[in-house]
C-alpha cells in the first residue's frame, strides 16, 4: 500500500500536471478494475487501449502493474523537480530558479496525450516511434504539442531516453521528441548523482559525465570531501585513494601485497602481479617477464617450457611455440594472451632421397618427451638450420657441433618402409621399448652408441 502523505503528495503533483498540461479531451471513465485509465475513452475502448501494453505494465488495482506505475510516476516526475519544499537545503536564489525552471517547463513543453480510437475512415497513419502503420479502428495516442497529425501507438508512447511508457499520458515535448519529466529536466540542467537533485548552483563537479553538488561530491565509504583531491571512479561512483585501496585493491600473486593505485599491475585472467621484475617473472628461475612472452600454467607464469617443466631451463632447446604470443600487457588495458600463433611452414618436395646423413656423432635434447627415459642431456651447440615436410610430418633440422645435420621426428608415428636390405627392420627404441619402422630413426638407432642416441621431439 502507498503511505497516505506519499499518495497525498502524488496526486497533487498528478493534479497539478495536468492541470497545466494541453490535451485535446478531458473527459474521463471512471472504472474501478483500473487505478488509472486514458481520459475520453468508453469501456471496451479501455480495455482495447490495454491490451496494446505489456501485461506487468497494466494498472490493474492491487496488481504489480499499478506498483509499476507509482515507481515511474515517482521516477518520472520527481517531485524535487517541481517544488522547493521536496528539496533539501537549497539557498533561496537557488529556491528562486527552480521555481522559474518549474513554470517555464510546465508553460512550453508539458503536455498530455490523449488517446482515441482513429477514425475508420481515414486510410491509416505511421507512428512516431516504430514508423508502422495505425489502421483506421486502432486506438493511437495523440500529442498535440508535436502537432495534430503525430500519433503513436499506445505501447509506443515512450520517453525518448528511457523507452520507458510515459505514465498517465504526462510528457515533455522538446526539439521534436517528447520525454518524461525527470529526462526532459535533465536535457536543461544537470543532475546531481548524489542527492537527485537539479544543480542550480554556479558551480558543481563533473566526472565522467556525470555531475555533483560541490558538497556532496564525496567519498562513497567514508564521505569524505573529495574537491580538489585525487579519488577513484568505481561503478560511477568516487572513493578517496585510501577507501579505494581498502576496499579493493587487488593482491599481487607473487608477493601477496596490496597492488597501490601508483603502481603500476599486470592481470592475466584474473591473476594480478606488481609490474615490476621482482613480482612478474618466471616462476622457477625468475626471468624477468615483463614485455616478454611468458607461458602459463596452472596459476604460475614462467619463460619457458623447460621451466614449466621442472628442468634447467640452460640445458634445454625451450621450444617458444607453446608461448610465443602470450605478452604480458597493462591491467588498465584488456588482457587478450596467451594465443597460439600460426605460422605457415614451407612445403618441400618429399623425396627421402633428397636427405643424407653423418650419424657418427649424432646429438639433440629431449624435448617435451613424456616417457620415463633418463638419458644424459649433451652439451653440443646446435642451431635450427631448416624446417620441411616428409613422409606427411613436419620435421626440423638441426646443426650439431659443425657436423652435418639431425632429424628430430616422432618415433612411433611416421611408417616409410625402404628397401629391405638397407635396414634392420627389428630394432627397437630404447625410449618406448618397441619396434620403430621410421627409417631415419632406425638409421640413427644403428650407428649410434647407447649415450649417444638420438633423442626424440614430440613437439615437432
Amino acid at each position: 500500500m502507498v503511505p497516505v502523505d506519499l499518495e497525498r503528495m502524488m496526486c497533487r503533483l498528478i493534479s497539478d500536471f495536468q492541470r497545466h498540461s494541453i490535451s485535446d479531451d478531458d473527459s474521463g471513465c471512471a472504472s474501478e478494475e483500473y487505478a488509472w485509465v486514458p481520459p475520453g475513452l468508453k469501456p471496451e475502448q479501455v480495455y482495447q487501449f490495454f491490451s496494446c501494453l505489456p501485461e506487468d505494465k497494466v494498472p490493474y488495482v492491487n496488481s504489480p502493474g499499478e506498483r509499476y506505475r507509482i515507481r515511474q510516476l515517482l521516477h518520472q516526475l520527481p517531485p524535487h523537480d517541481s517544488e522547493a519544499q521536496y528539496c533539501s537545503a537549497l539557498e533561496e536564489e537557488e529556491a528562486r530558479e527552480l521555481k522559474l525552471f518549474s513554470q517555464q517547463r510546465k508553460r512550453e513543453n508539458l503536455g498530455r496525450g490523449t488517446a482515441r480510437l482513429f477514425p475508420v475512415t481515414i486510410t491509416g497513419a505511421i507512428c512516431e516511434q516504430c514508423g508502422k502503420q495505425i489502421c483506421g479502428g486502432d486506438i493511437a495516442v495523440f500529442a498535440s504539442r508535436a502537432g495534430h497529425g503525430a500519433c503513436w501507438h499506445p505501447q509506443c508512447f515512450v520517453c525518448t531516453t528511457c523507452r520507458e511508457l510515459l505514465i498517465d499520458l504526462i510528457y515533455f515535448y522538446q526539439d521534436g521528441k517528447i520525454y518524461c519529466g525527470r529526462h526532459h529536466a535533465e536535457r536543461l540542467k544537470p543532475r546531481c548523482e548524489a542527492c537527485d537533485e537539479i544543480i542550480f548552483a554556479d558551480e558543481c563537479t563533473e566526472a565522467e559525465g556525470r555531475h555533483w553538488h560541490m558538497r556532496h561530491f564525496c567519498c562513497f565509504e567514508c564521505e569524505e570531501a573529495l574537491g580538489g583531491q585525487r579519488y577513484i571512479m568505481r561503478q560511477s561512483r568516487p572513493y578517496c585513494c585510501h577507501c579505494y585501496e581498502s576496499f579493493y585493491a587487488e593482491y599481487c600473486d607473487a608477493c601477496g601485497e596490496h597492488i597501490g593505485i601508483d603502481q603500476g599491475q599486470m592481470t592475466y585472467e584474473g591473476q594480478h602481479w606488481h609490474a615490476n621484475d621482482a613480482c612478474f617473472s618466471c616462476s622457477r628461475c625468475h626471468q624477468p617477464l615483463l614485455g616478454k612472452p611468458f607461458l602459463p600454467k596452472q596459476g604460475q607464469i614462467f619463460c619457458s617450457r623447460a621451466c614449466s617443466l621442472g628442468e634447467d631451463p640452460n640445458g634445454s632447446d625451450s621450444c617458444d611455440s607453446a608461448f610465443q604470443s602470450a605478452r604480458s600487457q597493462d591491467s588498465r588495458r584488456p588482457s587478450a594472451l596467451a594465443h597460439p600463433l600460426h605460422v605457415a611452414r614451407p612445403l618441400l618436395p618429399q623425396d627421402p632421397s633428397n636427405f643424407s646423413f653423418d650419424l657418427s656423432t649424432v646429438t639433440s635434447d629431449l624435448l617435451g618427451d613424456s616417457s620415463s627415459c633418463t638419458l644424459p642431456l649433451l652439451t653440443s651447440a646446435y642451431h635450427k638450420v631448416a624446417e620441411f615436410q616428409a613422409f606427411g610430418r613436419f620435421f626440423s633440422m638441426h646443426k650439431v657441433s659443425g657436423f652435418v645435420c639431425v632429424l628430430l621426428c616422432e618415433c612411433g608415428r611416421v611408417e616409410c618402409h625402404f628397401p629391405a636390405d638397407t635396414l634392420n627392420m627389428g630394432t627397437r627404441c630404447p625410449f618406448w621399448g618397441r619396434a620403430c619402422k621410421h627409417p631415419l630413426i632406425q638409421l640413427a638407432l644403428l650407428f649410434s652408441s647407447p649415450l649417444n642416441i638420438v633423442h626424440i621431439s614430440q613437439d615437432l
